[in-house]
């Protein structure tokens, strides 16, 4: 009787809280891990330096790539809701070997996005505290403190910590649509409202605009973060594909809006020599503008979505390793759970832990501002290998185990077009010379795969095909 009792208390805390979630939660992830008023207030800048004034032509072509694959997520995520998110749709659509390589990717994809957000986070907040304050607290000290915070609200629950996501996004994103409809007024008054932001012909001389879309693409990642909360979700066939492109369309329109107010607000003929060198473009727009208080409000903006986004990407990304560990291809403590609070500790862990040592090695190497770029760039390119092979797996999923299902436009060739462009643009990264060390991300990419490769190898009796759903 003890033995069974024990037994029973195991298989209940080796489970995420049921309908913990609701469909507002599943759409604050999502939008949350994008970060929509950081995106666009910090990968404009050096957006502007290779396509100029057609920074938003370049978030169109992104939105388009983003809502291909969103298709991908929404369908797999009606027929199969799981935490394990990517992992769990590609072992489905393609089997296991590749659904442990989509792990592996997607592990340092998780890995990188945490100190990606917080090493800027950090920097900004000592400027921020010198300039109302005339405190100089170094940028680690900031960075330590916020991914400290972040560990406790994830710690805490889920739902807490979504809370607070929603709390933040609901302002960052209030403000900037206020600073938008002053923009838009004031330019709009001069003449200035124009289309050609929309065009190729604002491009610069020398400009390069496969940076410019990457740099959009990496701004779209994360919509995909409502399906790692499947298995927490009330009614999760329908409410995680509607969070799915819910978020994506609600950002999306964001990002082409503040992109083009961004543009016309600075200058079109100012992007290349001003705004690609300024530190805080849309600070600069807010006080040419505005007044000094929503100049403020626009710097808290910046700080609340970063945080914001590092909070949501530790929620997600601890689900999906905590799946992985739980099928038993990560050591079994990343599977490990909270006993009463029902939260992945094991994973939320080791994803703060890692991403304070890198964050800070990093950091001092590179600078908070080169860090950021690259492991934004990196983190982009490992996201866009899972998404292509989503898109594969929905293809085949659908074509072999839900034939009955099969709609040629939605799991053909919608899939196809995404993947189609996903190759396109690591055919133009591969072309186009980087300077260091964006140079070295090619070698960290190779490494990283091959390691799992031989991974692979070696895990291959652990990796036994999925049952037929």
């Amino acid at each position: 009787m003890s033995d069974a009792t024990s037994a029973n208390e195991a298989t209940k805390v080796v489970q995420l809280r049921r309908n913990a979630l609701g469909l507002r939660h599943a759409i604050v992830i999502s939008v949350a891990v994008m970060s929509p008023a950081a995106s666009v207030f910090f990968n404009t800048i050096p957006q502007a330096g290779q396509v100029g004034a057609a920074i938003p032509l370049c978030y169109v072509i992104g939105f388009v790539l983003a809502l291909l694959v969103a298709n991908q997520y929404s369908e797999f995520s009606r027929e199969l809701p799981s935490s394990g998110s990517a992992y769990t749709f590609v072992t489905e659509g393609l089997g296991p070997h590749l659904g442990f390589i989509t792990a592996w990717v997607g592990l340092i994809a998780i890995l990188l996005g945490v100190p990606y957000s917080f090493v800027l986070l950090g920097a900004n907040m000592q400027a921020l505290a010198m300039r109302w304050f005339g405190l100089n607290l170094h940028w680690s000290f900031w960075f330590v403190l916020a991914l400290g915070l972040a560990f406790a609200l994830c710690y805490w629950g889920i739902r807490e910590s979504l809370n607070v996501d929603l709390t933040f996004l609901a302002f960052e994103m209030g403000i900037c649509i206020v600073l938008a409809i002053i923009v838009l007024f004031h330019v709009g008054q001069q003449g200035g409202l124009t289309v050609a932001p929309f065009t190729l012909s604002v491009i610069p001389r020398g400009g390069d605009i496969t940076v410019g879309i990457v740099l959009a693409v990496l701004s779209y990642i994360g919509f995909e973060s409502a399906a790692a909360l499947g298995e927490e979700t009330r009614d999760p066939h329908r409410n995680i594909p509607r969070a799915v492109f819910g978020s994506m369309i609600v950002v999306g329109l964001f990002y082409v809006l503040m992109a083009y107010v961004g543009t016309v607000g600075y200058g079109i003929d100012k992007m290349v020599s001003g705004f690609a060198n300024d530190p805080a473009p849309f600070d600069t727009i807010s006080r040419h503008y505005s007044g000094p208080i929503l100049v403020v409000l626009i710097d808290l903006v910046g700080i609340f979505s970063f945080f914001g986004a590092a909070l949501a990407i530790i929620n997600g990304g601890a689900r999906i390793l905590y799946t992985v560990g739980r099928d038993g291809l990560l050591p079994p403590w990343m599977a490990w759970l909270h006993p009463t609070r029902q939260t992945p500790v094991g994973s939320i862990t080791i994803l703060c832990t890692f991403g304070l040592v890198i964050g800070i090695i990093l950091g001092f190497v590179m600078t908070p501002i080169g860090a950021f770029g690259f492991l934004g760039t990196l983190d982009a390119l490992f996201v866009l290998i899972i998404y292509a092979l989503v898109s594969i797996a929905c293809i085949r999923f659908f074509w072999r185990k839900r034939r009955a299902q099969f709609r040629l436009v939605r799991h053909g060739i919608i899939p196809a077009l995404g993947t189609l462009l996903i190759l396109g643009i690591f055919a133009l990264v591969a072309i186009a010379p980087s300077p260091p060390p964006l140079n070295l991300i090619p070698i960290v990419m190779g490494v990283w795969l091959l390691i799992g490769v031989i991974l692979l190898f070696v895990l291959r009796q652990k990796l036994v095909a999925p049952e037929k759903s």
